[in-house]
């Protein structure tokens, strides 16, 4: 298939969702909740066989098409794995998954997808092997307000420490794909994304050679999705400009020195400037640094025991498993 590919590089809390809505108002892009196939169905690339073959290859699309039309990402789609196969014959697991979205794209009556499955840049190689004409953005946020959002939410991270290494380690990736292996991409802020959203949308959209439209200026209302993820319960609302340094009236002096000491490099190449000297080191028994693994275990049972969320992902993990078991 002929499609636009819009591939969104990122760390999670730092806005790819409202840049995914932006985008998805364009006439010309389908912009769907992500179901993450890569990181769900690569660790098991073994058990597809040799996706040159037809069979295995309808199969996991099949399989793959079952995932993304689960209640979290809701894609419907309502075309077979046989009929997406005659239109594109994926040979790889990428082009299987580009496959996937391009017949979502098609069945919403749009010309291009925008994808923002979570580690895209652990997976760029194999990306750009096996297409071309690809579109990267890369979309950053003050690891200060990422963290401070994460410790806000009670979910997957749950001290300034762990937070801090994996927004760092993360852009370490985007960066070193960036300057390394040359991988183009257009950059910007999640702070400029809200703040001058008619500009940086109108740069974003240049940069991918699609008409400006105005509708790519602000965030529709009522959002199905909002209801399904307790970190989604933003989307239906209108953008709000003031989100930013938020960080200041929730993180302790030690907070902001703990995430700045980890993340100074990475914040001065972003032009985050440092608010402490950021040479913050690790007391003994700081929980912090020796019982991170610890209180995210408790915190985590604590927290996500009964919600909308965690039952939608437990179900989501259950379909995966059985999936799973049939390759």
């Amino acid at each position: 298939m002929d499609c636009k590919r819009i591939y969104i590089l990122y760390s999670e809390r730092s806005g790819s969702n409202l840049l995914r809505l932006l985008l998805g108002n364009h006439p010309e892009l389908s912009a769907p909740v992500s179901p993450q196939l890569f990181d769900s169905f690569i660790p098991f690339a073994d058990r597809f066989g040799d996706l040159r073959n037809k069979k295995n290859s309808i199969r996991l699309l099949s399989l793959m098409k079952k995932y993304a039309n689960h209640p979290f990402s809701d894609w419907q789609l309502d075309t077979s794995a046989e009929e997406m196969y005659s239109q594109s014959a994926p040979k790889s697991f990428v082009e299987a998954v580009d496959t996937l979205y391009s017949t979502k794209a098609l069945q919403d009556g749009k010309s291009g997808y925008v994808c923002k499955e979570r580690h895209l840049f652990n997976y760029s190689g194999l990306i750009t092997t096996s297409l071309s004409a690809i579109n990267w953005v890369y979309l950053y946020r003050d690891p200060r307000d990422v963290v401070s959002s994460w410790l806000k939410n009670k979910m997957l991270f749950f001290t300034p420490y762990g937070a801090a290494h994996a927004w760092k380690e993360d852009q370490q990736k985007c960066r070193s794909l960036h300057l390394s292996h040359h991988l183009p991409y257009h950059r910007l802020s999640y702070e400029e994304l809200i703040t001058l959203t008619k500009q940086t949308m109108t740069n974003l959209l240049q940069y991918l050679n699609l008409d400006i439209d105005e509708r790519c200026f602000q965030n529709q209302q009522k959002r199905e999705e909002a209801d399904r993820n307790v970190l989604w319960k933003n989307l239906d609302k209108p953008i709000d400009s003031s989100n930013t340094q938020k960080y200041r009236d929730r993180l302790s002096q030690k907070q902001v020195a703990i995430v700045e000491s980890i993340c100074q490099s990475q914040m001065q190449h972003l032009g985050y400037p440092l608010e402490t000297n950021g040479q913050w080191t690790p007391a003994i028994g700081d929980k912090n640094y020796q019982y991170f693994n610890k209180v995210k275990e408790l915190v985590k049972q604590k927290t996500l025991a009964n919600n909308k969320t965690s039952e939608l992902l437990r179900d989501r993990k259950k379909l995966k498993q059985q999936l799973i078991s049939r390759l």
